[in-house]
């Protein structure tokens, strides 16, 4: 069972990173984007997958992405809000306040 990430985009604005298994979403992060900032508004993994560090994949390839653009994330997701309070030092160059 391998996982694999992918980028996709609903329109201009929207898109979200999603995570498949056995070619079965699993899990997604969508987001919106506008002048260089992110708003990652939703986080979600399936039930029977949540507890296996599969959201805090998809938080770290937003950042990777947040990065690689020189975007910036406001977290409305409470997931993601509480993964950028948790661990500040790995996420306050992204945060947009």
């Amino acid at each position: 069972m391998e996982d694999k990430i992918t980028l996709e985009w609903k329109n201009d604005n929207r898109g979200g990173f999603y995570i498949h298994r056995d070619n079965k979403p699993i899990a997604e992060l969508e987001f919106e984007l506008e002048d260089g900032v992110i708003d990652a508004y939703h986080t979600g993994v399936r039930p029977e997958f949540e507890g296996q560090g599969i959201a805090a994949r998809l938080v770290d390839e937003l950042a990777s992405f947040a990065r690689e653009h020189s975007y910036t994330i406001i977290p409305s997701c409470p997931y993601i809000s509480a993964k950028f309070r948790r661990a500040p030092e790995k996420f306050n160059d992204l945060w947009h306040r």
